[in-house]
């Protein structure tokens, strides 16, 4: 994952040797450890005669354990997991490995660490290739598979839609353009409507469903009449929302006769930490808050699996191989090395692959976390963790241990009490994480999309590298409790942003500016700020100040061209877009705004450029929408329209577009599709001239001569130079 360092300091602490993982006496290591995971390999499905389960997958996101019915919670409602509890198996004990969203799904999806599959946290690439997802194997096992995921942070860029038929990842165009933090997701029911109208469409069996909620994520703002009954605590109006409209899902598989028959697991992907610890959200700390997360497993009818509770300590690494074990679905790789060697865990239920044992954690193994969350968007320690069926070991600079018996809340923290115990756990940790690190087969430079940082900042995130040298780290980072009001302050100054408030929000960041100059994440948002409010050369100013303490920012480099482009420097900004390109050949937004740039004077270079973003992310609504534009003036109109059309379907609507689509249609003999879209073009633009003219046109041709008449002369009134084109 920092595979960016050049050379493996040997005096570092384990906790900082753990973010070297990229270099060279760590890669031997992983060389030689337990991770087998092959690219690109040759599949083998084997399946027996007997009929495979269909099987779904629910992912609830930041949903804690302790905010859930059937894990006690007396404060909110939840009907429909409750009852799927009493269905099947609740592990009591599930500790997520990482707190945050995309890096959790990577674990649930493939079975593997986060320090072994590369996705750590938001600053690098997407899902390596030679890491397989179960539904890659649900695929070559012949299941017809589908997702439904409700928020912009899994959408299809990052790897998890391979092996998928159908992946609903498209968010409505003002996710891409106005930026809105209440436009990054959609609500449950939506999605739930969705994944139910693709089962409808979906008559072969069995199937693999993969659901994702995301309503208990911030900001908390459940519907009615959750708002009101919850008032006091949204974020478990959210919980209940969520649930009811789960409930919708359960009712029509049962209506279908699918409930019974289907393998269901339900669980999250990390909790939130609701102001304990002095986090409000999630992703800073490992604590249960926001490590401790609901799991449920129905098993399908059948499988002799008696409904129950599990206490001992668990991963969500066990998920996959779960789904895989209980669906009866064997992976092999050439018929000789299972796709289970992937799997760093063994089913959660049932008989471990190559033995006769039977049951979950057999061993007891003490449960993994971590986040890299402190290290890579801001410079400090990254935080890893094990919690075993008594304790919690947090190593940090300022090691941390608790005693989960008599302080489930963790409040106080025994490490010096007991030097023991940590060394015990300590030395597990060391040895699961000397033997399994990344190593990436397809390695590059990488950072996020413009457009996936500015919506992950909305959400609380900061999804960029930090830039943190050799002697830095030789000094040894600063740990994450030390650096807790600075995080709280730049959160605040984004909340403060989003309120513009602009003020206070660059006052709060020079705050922190002032105790640690080298956080090149301030002078970023100054510098986005700044674009925002068309400030091009103040933009420009503090874009190139963040790239000097962080020289590989892609995304600085991208807003930087866009401020350079403004100020008349086009050179310059071509040449910042192609090194942004060069660092992260998928940052779908710097094609795009390459395209931009180059479309006055290199049509053809721009078309190449629309084309790479829309290849990238074809839900990306102005990519579209450019593209189409750029085959219209190429007078490739059949091609256009098909564009023009995905850019509609995605949200991205106003009369210019139908306009041009409905030139498309005339060019390509469809007359009635062309009057039909310059209609619309004018309900949505009511004054646009040009819409007019080419109406009257149309009409003119399809022989409508008093109906071509009005729209000529509309035409000709809102411009006097189209008052020529009226038949004499």
């Amino acid at each position: 994952m920092f595979r960016r360092f050049s050379t493996c300091l040997p005096s570092l602490s384990f906790a900082v040797a753990i973010a070297l993982a990229g270099c060279t006496a760590f890669g031997q290591a992983a060389a030689t450890g337990p991770l087998q995971a092959k690219p690109q390999p040759r599949l083998g499905v084997t399946r027996s005669n007997a009929t495979k389960p269909s099987v779904i997958l629910i992912t609830i996101d930041t949903l804690r354990a302790d905010h859930v019915g059937c894990y006690g919670a007396q404060t909110v409602k939840t009907p429909t997991l409750d009852a799927l509890a009493h269905d099947g198996v609740v592990f009591e004990r599930a500790l997520s490995q990482v707190p945050l969203t995309w890096p959790s799904h990577a674990v649930i999806l493939t079975g593997t660490y986060p320090f072994q599959n590369g996705v750590q946290d938001f600053t690098g690439q997407p899902l390596a290739q030679q890491f397989r997802t179960v539904s890659q194997s649900f695929q070559q096992a012949g299941y017809a598979t589908g997702a439904v995921v409700s928020a912009f942070v899994l959408d299809r860029s990052w790897g998890l839609a391979r092996g998928f038929d159908f992946y609903d990842d498209a968010f409505s165009a003002e996710t891409f353009e106005k930026k809105d933090i209440g436009l990054v997701d959609r609500r449950a029911g939506e999605s739930v409507a969705h994944a139910i109208t693709w089962l409808k469409k979906t008559p072969r069996r069995p199937f693999f469903l993969w659901l994702h909620l995301y309503d208990p994520h911030s900001p908390y703002d459940p519907p009615e009449p959750y708002r009101s009954e919850y008032r006091s605590h949204l974020y478990d109006g959210e919980i209940a929302y969520a649930d009811h409209e789960l409930g919708n899902l359960m009712a029509w598989l049962k209506q279908n006769h699918l409930y019974d028959s289907s393998l269901i697991v339900a669980l999250s992907d990390h909790g939130e930490s609701l102001g304990e610890h002095g986090e409000d959200e999630h992703g800073f700390f490992v604590y249960n808050a926001t490590v401790h997360v609901p799991l449920i497993v129905k098993p399908p009818a059948g499988s002799g699996i008696a409904a129950g509770r599990r206490r001992e300590p668990v991963e969500t690494t066990a998920v996959a191989p779960t789904l895989l074990q209980l669906a009866g679905v064997q992976d092999s790789i050439d018929s000789v090395d299972s796709i289970y060697a992937q799997f760093q865990s063994h089913a959660l239920l049932g008989r471990k692959l190559g033995t006769n044992q039977a049951g979950s954690q057999a061993a007891k193994d003490p449960a993994y976390s971590e986040t890299f969350y402190p290290f890579s968007s801001f410079g400090w320690s990254p935080l890893h963790a094990l919690e075993s069926e008594r304790f919690h070991f947090i190593e940090a600079p300022k090691p941390e241990l608790y005693d989960l018996e008599t302080d489930p809340g963790e409040t106080r923290n025994i490490a010096a009490e007991q030097p023991a115990t940590v060394a015990v756990l300590r030395e597990k940790m060391q040895t699961l994480l000397a033997h399994n690190l990344f190593t990436r087969q397809d390695a590059g430079a990488g950072n996020l999309s413009p457009d996936a940082q500015e919506k992950l900042r909305a959400l609380g995130y900061f999804g960029f590298r930090a830039a943190v040298s050799p002697e830095s780290l030789k000094q040894g980072l600063a740990d994450p409790k030390d650096k807790l009001w600075e995080f709280n302050a730049i959160l605040k100054a984004e909340d403060a942003f989003h309120q513009r408030d602009d003020d206070r929000a660059e006052a709060l960041l020079r705050q922190v500016q002032e105790q640690d100059p080298r956080i090149y994440v301030i002078p970023f948002l100054l510098g986005e700020s700044a674009l925002r409010r068309q400030s091009w050369e103040r933009a420009a100013e503090q874009l190139q100040r963040c790239l000097q303490l962080n020289p590989n920012f892609d995304n600085a480099m991208t807003g930087l061209a866009r401020a350079l482009s403004k100020l008349d420097r086009e050179a310059e900004a071509k040449s910042w877009l192609r090194k942004a390109l060069q660092n992260n050949p998928e940052n779908y937004r710097a094609w795009y705004e390459t395209g931009l740039l180059e479309a006055g004077s290199n049509p053809a270079a721009a078309l190449s450029s629309y084309q790479k973003a829309i290849a990238i992310q074809p839900n990306f609504s102005p990519g579209q929408r450019e593209l189409g534009l750029a085959l219209f003036q190429q007078k490739n109109y059949a091609s256009a329209a098909t564009h023009l059309e995905k850019a509609i379907a995605l949200g991205l609507d106003d009369a210019h577009i139908r306009n041009f689509l409905g030139i498309c249609y005339s060019q390509t003999n469809r007359p009635r599709a062309s009057i039909q879209s310059y209609q619309v073009a004018l309900k949505l633009d009511p004054k646009l001239a040009e819409a007019h003219l080419n109406l009257a046109y149309e009409l003119h041709r399809a022989g409508k001569i008093s109906q071509a008449r009005a729209e000529y002369q509309a035409a000709c009134q809102l411009e006097a130079k189209f008052c020529a084109a009226i038949p004499k």
